[in-house]
């Protein structure tokens, strides 16, 4: 097995003291999509159906995935193995001063506090970069990402959204600068 590729990370990358928040290429997305291991370093349970999903929208759009602009996708490794353990990006680029978040880790990176490091991460990225509020959404039922978002200051909103595909959610809202009137 090939040692893990550690190097100097591109500046749209995000560094914590124990992850990289290595943007999605279309080249990993590809290989995530085919699941090809091969000269990869990624958790045994790395990617996850969330991964398979975003790794699959970047496929579709191809030449068009932009793998350098300052909001995307990126891939979750730990710094000191150099493993893939989840995903983390932005929904869409900022619309107003607002941006959405979702994140996701391998079963074997939970419980660790390594969402609650990639998402406090991610949202000192946006605010950066201009950037004032940004979004999340939970299941309604899924207590360990709720708890993510309210380490990292999120407070919830009131009601709820119904998704076709997800079902009922929660709005969380993270306020990172005054915007001046």
């Amino acid at each position: 097995m090939t040692e893990p590729c550690m190097t100097d990370a591109p500046d749209t990358d995000i560094r914590t003291e124990r992850l990289l928040l290595r943007r999605l290429t279309l080249d990993e997305a590809r290989a995530v999509v085919a699941l090809d291991r091969a000269g990869r370093h990624w958790a045994a349970d790395y990617p996850t159906e969330g991964d398979l999903v975003v790794a699959g929208i970047a496929c579709e759009a191809g030449e068009h995935h932009d793998e350098t602009g300052d909001f995307g996708v990126y891939q979750v490794i730990l710094v000191g193995s150099g493993d893939a353990v989840g995903g983390i990006g932005f929904i869409h680029p900022p619309e107003v001063g607002e941006v959405e978040v979702g994140y996701g880790l391998a079963e074997s990176a939970r419980g660790r506090g390594l969402a609650t490091e990639a998402l406090r991460a991610a949202t000192v990225w946006a605010q950066e970069h201009g950037v004032a509020r940004v979004v999340a959404m939970t299941a309604t039922d899924n207590l360990a990402s709720q708890r993510v978002v309210e380490r990292v200051g999120f407070t919830r909103l009131p009601g709820q959204v119904v998704d076709p595909e997800d079902g009922p959610l929660w709005r969380w809202e993270l306020i990172l600068a005054t915007t001046s009137d």
